[in-house]
């Protein structure tokens, strides 16, 4: 697990959240026929590609550690993690109505909490 990218991992989430929250007070669905939703959907893939990274870093970590880490919960978290973040934006680009964007809110709040508890579960407690 890289200290940075988990770290960035807990921040950008967040910002997502309040970004996707942003736009449920204005009651703007997300479009990317706007420029702004283009720049919050980069946002979102740029966010997706570091959760990808980590993907790959923890199971290379997982293959070569060797303290004690519940494998197959900390391999679980870390396919959940990936499938979490283009689920929620599908499913947001189809739903033109702020429960489309309330989508993101949660995806990017559950995807903070999810590395948190991957981090706890890296360090033993599962």
């Amino acid at each position: 697990m890289l200290t940075p990218i988990t770290v960035a991992l807990y921040v950008l989430p967040l910002v997502a959240a309040g970004w996707a929250t942003v736009k449920i007070v204005r009651d703007k669905p997300l479009l990317l026929a706007h420029r702004s939703d283009r720049v919050f959907f980069r946002f979102l893939v740029g966010i997706e590609l570091l959760v990808i990274v980590q993907a790959v870093v923890g199971f290379v970590s997982l293959a070569v550690t060797d303290h004690q880490v519940h494998a197959v919960t900390f391999g679980a978290y870390l396919i959940g993690l990936t499938l979490l973040l283009p689920l929620g934006v599908w499913w947001s680009l189809g739903d033109r109505s702020r429960g489309g964007t309330a989508v993101l809110v949660v995806v990017t709040l559950t995807l903070a909490v999810m590395v948190l508890r991957l981090t706890q579960i890296w360090n033993g407690h599962a």
